[in-house]
């Protein structure tokens, strides 16, 4: 089996997000694979923030019972892929001894606004519903390619 670490900054909104629509869709398309979510600088033990819980629950997914874990706490060998959300966190894995070959990030679907030139997964922690719900539906397109790769 192959095991997916999905890595935000708190580990309260896009990576528990992302880790839950992963293990939605391969269990939908009965893939052999699992996910887990971490955070770079999480507080141990936080809950997911109250949007991502309504937006995902919007879609039929629980992501009540998530509390958020701190990278260090992980055994890192136990995965086989790492998946960040935008291209800061490649340095930091790389430190931690991770090759490139097993990092992924995640890339959203372009937009039609030459001016928007992030590609990555933008944080919507602090933002309303509204923002959340964008980010939900990201995540939806960018797992949903990334799976095709693994």
């Amino acid at each position: 089996m192959k095991k997916v670490l999905f890595i935000c900054t708190g580990n309260t909104c896009r990576s528990p997000m992302a880790q839950a629509i992963f293990n939605s869709i391969c269990a939908e398309k009965g893939l052999d694979m699992h996910a887990e979510s971490v955070g770079l600088a999480a507080a141990m033990g936080q809950s997911a923030s109250d949007n991502a819980v309504k937006v995902m629950a919007e879609k039929g997914i629980d992501i009540s019972s998530h509390r958020s874990r701190f990278l260090p706490s992980l055994n890192l060998n136990e995965f086989t892929y790492f998946v960040l959300m935008n291209e800061s966190g490649v340095p930091i894995l790389n430190s931690m001894g991770i090759p490139d070959e097993y990092i992924r990030v995640l890339k959203r679907k372009p937009s039609d606004n030459i001016y928007d030139l992030d590609t990555g997964i933008s944080d919507p922690f602090g933002g309303d519903i509204t923002v959340y719900r964008k980010c939900r539906d990201e995540l939806y397109y960018a797992v949903s390619e990334l799976i095709k790769t693994l």
